[in-house]
């Protein structure tokens, strides 16, 4: 595996501003030699959320965010963005395996990228869906998704994701999963039905837990840390 730490690739988004630049790979925590992970936005687009989860997954666990696409290009499918979020991630894992795991619409969009990447040949060590149903996409209540913003998002940029989330959620109703083919983890909440509905899409070893509450890194992240 070859990791290339060069951060002249890297474009880092500031959370005060109105718009992205250019769709981007946030390094969250790039220490350490072990296979990466890389944790793919919620519906609304921003990676912090995240910055917990790192904390947990080992000192030696490289571990990057793949930040919302720009708002003036947004893709026509799941797959489309997959496509382009698989090149992305290989400009900075040029080789070798890699881990993805998502959170929620993530969770499908990490699955579309592991498919991709195998299309073109790619080797994915692991995928981790939490909180994700491959059929099923009811939407997040807008306050559910201020909340992962923070405090440190304006109201235009706030207004700007939730445009965002909106349309991510059309994509996600259209598109039907291909078949990933390798080991993965499903974390559902402790009334979800969606950790089932994985299994046509899943060919290869599947673990699964039930938890209270699938963004409690604290518990999550320690299930993902013996994963992968």
């Amino acid at each position: 595996m070859t990791v290339v730490n060069d951060y002249s690739k890297l474009s880092f988004v500031d959370r005060t501003v109105t718009a992205y630049a250019t769709p981007t790979i946030v390094p969250i925590d790039t220490a350490g030699t072990q296979t990466p992970v890389f944790c793919i936005h919620p519906i609304e687009g921003l990676t912090s959320c995240y910055a917990e989860l790192a904390t947990r997954l080992g000192a030696d666990r490289p571990v990057y965010g793949v930040q919302a696409s720009a708002v003036d290009a947004r893709p026509g499918s799941i797959t489309a963005l997959a496509a382009h979020y698989a090149d992305e991630i290989r400009e900075v894992s040029t080789e070798g395996p890699i881990n993805l795991l998502g959170l929620s619409f993530g969770g499908l969009l990490a699955h579309a990228i592991a498919v991709e990447l195998q299309v073109r040949g790619g080797y994915v060590n692991s995928l981790t869906l939490l909180g994700s149903d491959p059929l099923h996409h009811d939407g997040e209540a807008p306050h559910d998704m201020l909340t992962r913003m923070g405090d440190d998002i304006d109201r235009s940029r706030a207004e700007e994701l939730l445009a965002a989330a909106a349309h991510n959620e059309s994509l996600a109703n259209r598109h039907f999963p291909g078949v990933y083919v390798g080991n993965a983890l499903i974390v559902s909440d402790e009334d979800s039905v969606g950790g089932p509905a994985w299994h046509p899409f899943i060919s290869g070893e599947v673990v699964k837990y039930n938890v209270p509450r699938v963004d409690d890194f604290a518990v999550v992240g320690e299930l993902v840390n013996r994963f992968i």
